[in-house]
Order: structure tokens, then C-alpha cells, then sequence
């Protein structure tokens, strides 16, 4: 090969590594947003693609159905850059320098949802409808599943638990509790980047669920 031949080759692979690392960020979780992630975020979502899905993927653990008790069958990670690509994802309309201007003051959590689904005999081993008999009371998910997010041996407090009962299609028109959505929030700015987090959840028969989330590679 001639030597300007050969110059050129180096030249173009330069410009194609430059290209490559434009059209693919390194993956590493960070807070806070600055108005470029916003808008990336945003925009990712907003694509409603296979490069969306593609997102989504990591973020969330399924879990086998257990041979008794209730049944974790997921755990989903929501950093606040993934939070804004579920806001890009649900807008009907693109907004986004409203997006940037709204975000770019809003301190966003840093979640984490256990899902509860498929109540079983053993759990919680009462009626679950919302319309039962006085003194049936509903499961108390938020008591039930104790959970630590934990970093570098160190537990992260959480600020605060929300509950979201899953309801499902009964006789005469009425509807049963049949899970839950346990979010637990957690202040982003605890949180390390380029470190691993593991969260753990025990189940009210002393089961232990547990699962580790790479923040080195997500957002």
C-alpha cells in the first residue's frame, strides 16, 4: 500500500471512531442531568423504537415463580435518565425544550419497583377485595417486603416507599387485589456512579430476593 494511500485509511478509521463515539455514548450513570441528556433521554424515548426497547432492557430483573408465597416477579431499576426516556416515550407530542427547561431544575428520585404479582394461598392467606368483609384488611405490601439497596457495603436510606395495588376482573363486576407495585425512592446524589448497586427484598416467609445492577453500564 502507497504511504498517502495509507494515510488516508488512518484519516477515514479516525473520523469513523469519532462518528461511533457520537452515535454511542459510554453508558455510565451520573447526576446530575445536564440539558444534552435531558434532550438525549427525551429524544430516546420519544423514538418509540427498537433502540428504546433496546434501553429498557437492562434496567429490569424477572424472577421464577416460588413454590410458596407471594411471587416477586420483577425488579426494575428507574434512574432519572431513564425516567425521562419513559416521559419521551409516553408524550403524544415531542416537547422537548419543554422537557429541558421543566428538568433541568427538577430533582428526579432515584427508584427502584418490586413487582408482586399472582397472590398465592400461602400469601396473604386472607380475601384480598377491596370490597371485603370488615376486619379482612388488605395486604400491608409496604410492611411485607422489607428491601435494601446497598453500594459498595454500604445501605442507602431510602426517603420513602409508595405502594400501587394491581388489580384484576372478579364476578359481578367487582375487582381483586392481585399484586402490587412496591416503588422504593432513594436520593440520586447517594447514589456512585461507575459502581454497583444490589437490591434486596424479603419476602414476608423469609425468602430473600435479590439482584445487582451495573451503574458502569447504564444511565
Amino acid at each position: 500500500m502507497k504511504p498517502a494511500a495509507r494515510s488516508g485509511l488512518v484519516v477515514l478509521l479516525g473520523t469513523f471512531v469519532v462518528l461511533m463515539l457520537i452515535a454511542f455514548p459510554a453508558l455510565a450513570y451520573q447526576y446530575p442531568l445536564s440539558t444534552s441528556d435531558i434532550r438525549n433521554a427525551y429524544l430516546l424515548g420519544y423514538a418509540k423504537d427498537l433502540s428504546t426497547a433496546n434501553f429498557f432492557a437492562p434496567y429490569a430483573r424477572q424472577f421464577p415463580v416460588p413454590e410458596s408465597g407471594p411471587y416477586i416477579a420483577t425488579i426494575t431499576l428507574k434512574t432519572p435518565y431513564g425516567q425521562l426516556v419513559e416521559l419521551g416515550q409516553s408524550a403524544l407530542n415531542a416537547d422537548v425544550q419543554g422537557a429541558e427547561e421543566e428538568y433541568a431544575t427538577r430533582k428526579l428520585p432515584f427508584l427502584v419497583q418490586v413487582g408482586v404479582v399472582d397472590l398465592t394461598a400461602t400469601y396473604p392467606g386472607a380475601p384480598t377485595s377491596d370490597t371485603a368483609a370488615p376486619g379482612v384488611p388488605l395486604p400491608d405490601f409496604q410492611r411485607d417486603f422489607p428491601a435494601r439497596l446497598v453500594q459498595a457495603g454500604q445501605e442507602i436510606a431510602v426517603q420513602s416507599t409508595q405502594v400501587y395495588l394491581l388489580y384484576s376482573d372478579s364476578a359481578f363486576n367487582t375487582y381483586t387485589v392481585s399484586g402490587a407495585t412496591i416503588e422504593y425512592r432513594y436520593d440520586p446524589e447517594k447514589i456512585d456512579s461507575d459502581d454497583e448497586v444490589t437490591f434486596e427484598v424479603r419476602t414476608p416467609d423469609d425468602q430473600d430476593v435479590e439482584t445487582t445492577f451495573d451503574l458502569g453500564h447504564l444511565r
